[in-house]
């Protein structure tokens, strides 16, 4: 029997578990054989090489989620699995994910409600797509559900003593496996100890109730400090999961950012582009912030140093930050889809020809349900905070799809309380309520397709000529020699987004390599406009006036590219090999 309702069909079967599972799974393979891109994103994979060879990957350890780097670096040590069989395991995981969203659902509204919230969190498109992408969200949501499963579980046997230790353990453990995951997770600890003390049976002594919370947040703190110790040993740094909170907060809360897409540094993407490893971003800004500083920065160090400086870019204007705060809390229910990695994002957009759900359906029915909920919001705390601390995660930092998406089972599991509450308005003849309900979940869903929409319209013009035009079609087509089809797609990319420096860069390098030199030019000096500080646009040009026979004017180019980068020994040793044959001219 239910604790919360008294539902007598509350328990779930197996039979309904293995039919959402099936559900699930069969959505996700669709999604793999017709909609998935045949490409890997290589951050995780290229690090997890390196330790399954016992390669020290040095201080680029504390970028990295400790988990799910470990979880691929077992994989390939013990199976040597190829990259591209992740996917489905994800895609499984993903199926028992939606299990779990009904398993809960049942127990604490009923079984009617899990199996709508399962449903909807089966065919959702978009953690489909993340779940295919080799990054750790799979694994978020389900740490973070079993955590929360427990800890109902707990509240059920709080009076029992034994049990409620052993229950507080395991939500403890899988809290702690959520942290080592995605440390934005920590927002929770502080929750889930609140509610024990307060909003638990009040039946059960206070000291037991201490006893349980204490007992839950050591549990998780016990499995993030081997974390912590490692980033130790390695860099000797204090740095608890990961050193990448101050360039997330730099990233959305500096001068320039958006609620829509954060801020960066000058021609970010460029300089990560000619780096020799993946996400080399964070080795760009602690580089970055050694030299705004004055002096070498530990992780730690590099990571409040850009804390402060967005703090002082807010202090600078907090009428705009205002304004931006405001501008998240809308966006965080928005329909759209904001991704960063390429190949996710153009998934997004092919998926949204299929049958799948979308965010937005589920945002608007969410919220219908937290408010029909308010009644019993102390016995739903735990999902009204699961929502909360990825709300205020992303209002502190960013709200991109991916950093939304792990509230997204508890928006289900709302959403799913919705539709079966309009149900049983109608089967209770309390029609005005429906019409009601039914008016303000049409509003909810106007607005997550309304708000912003000017805005989206220009970020999505951006994001289809670079990640579409650029990366997934242009700088595929010039690896494989087809230079003429990487110009044609190059320039649809520089029309829809005028500024970008590297689609100049490569077209310049696609018509240098068909020997139409004048147009190369043309090309690398727009880069140079663009990206004055880069060395890219000079080395590039410098090379074209060589192979048109003008040494002086390329050897000119070639030393102020030098100049820029002044630990290019490759291009020392082309600029002295000029020198030498014209002098010998």
């Amino acid at each position: 029997m239910s604790t919360f309702l008294g539902d007598r069909e509350s328990s779930p079967g197996c039979g309904f578990c293995l039919v959402l599972f099936l559900i699930a799974f069969a959505a996700r393979c669709i999604f793999l054989v017709y909609l998935d891109e045949p490409i890997v994103f290589f951050k995780y994979p290229f690090f997890a090489d390196k330790l399954a060879q016992s390669i020290d990957i040095q201080e680029r350890i504390v970028d990295l989620s400790p988990f799910y780097l470990y979880f691929l670096t077992f994989l390939k040590k013990v199976f040597d699995l190829d990259w591209t069989l992740i996917k489905p395991i994800q895609s499984f995981v993903g199926g028992i994910n939606c299990m779990l969203v009904y398993a809960l659902g049942c127990k604490v509204f009923r079984k009617k409600v899990g199996v709508l919230a399962a449903l909807l969190l089966a065919l959702y498109g978009n953690v489909i797509i993340l779940e295919s992408t080799l990054e750790p969200t799979v694994f978020v949501l389900l740490f973070n559900i079993l955590c929360i499963y427990f800890l109902f579980c707990l509240r059920e046997h709080f009076s029992v003593v034994n049990k409620s230790l052993a229950l507080a353990v395991a939500a403890g453990f899988f809290a702690g496996l959520s942290i080592i995951t995605k440390p934005n997770f920590l927002f929770f600890l502080p929750v889930a100890a609140g509610w024990m003390l307060f909003l638990g049976d009040n039946n059960v002594r206070i000291t037991q109730r201490l006893q349980t919370a204490a007992l839950f947040c050591c549990v998780a703190i016990l499995v993030v400090l081997p974390v912590t110790v490692r980033n130790y040993l390695k860099t000797d740094d204090f740095v608890l999961v990961t050193a990448d909170a101050g360039k997330v907060f730099y990233h959305g809360n500096g001068k320039g950012a958006t609620a829509l897409e954060g801020t960066g540094l000058p021609n970010e993407g460029f300089m990560e582009e000619s780096a020799r490893e993946p996400d080399h971003a964070h080795v760009l800004y602690r580089k970055t912030a050694a030299r705004l500083s004055g002096k070498d920065l530990t992780p730690s160090e590099s990571s409040r140093f850009w804390i402060g400086r967005a703090l002082g870019d807010i202090r600078s204007d907090a009428v705009a930050y205002i304004i931006l705060e405001a501008k998240k809390l809308f966006y965080f229910f928005n329909d759209y889809e904001m991704h960063y990695i390429a190949s996710a994002y153009k998934e997004y957009q092919a998926s949204l020809s299929f049958p799948y759900v979308r965010y937005g359906i589920i945002a608007s029915l969410g919220v219908l349900g937290m408010i029909l909920s308010l009644r019993r919001f102390k016995d739903l705390f735990l999902l009204y905070g699961m929502v909360f601390v990825y709300l205020l995660s992303g209002m502190l930092f960013l709200v991109q799809s991916r950093y939304r998406t792990p509230a997204v089972p508890y928006l289900c599991l709302f959403a799913g309380y919705s539709v079966y509450a309009m149900k049983e308005m109608v089967a209770a003849r309390r029609f005005k309520q429906t019409a009601l309900s039914l008016v303000l979940v049409g509003i909810l869903f106007a607005l997550t397709r309304t708000v912003y929409r000017s805005e989206i319209l220009n970020v999505d013009q951006w994001q289809r000529a670079t990640k579409i035009h650029y990366q997934m079609a242009g700088v595929p087509l010039f690896k494989e020699g087809r230079y003429q089809e990487a110009i044609s797609e190059l320039n649809q990319c520089t029309t829809m987004a005028p500024s970008f420096a590297p689609a100049y860069n490569l077209m310049g390098k696609s018509y240098a390599m068909l020997g139409r030199f004048d147009e190369a030019v043309s090309n690398f000096e727009k880069v140079t406009d663009l990206a004055p500080q880069l060395p890219e646009g000079y080395k590039n040009l410098g090379f074209v006036y060589v192979l048109k026979g003008d040494r002086p004017q390329g050897t000119r180019l070639l030393s102020k590219a030098l100049s820029l980068s002044p630990n290019d020994d490759r291009l020392r040793k082309e600029i002295l090999k000029l020198k030498a044959a014209g002098n010998q001219s």
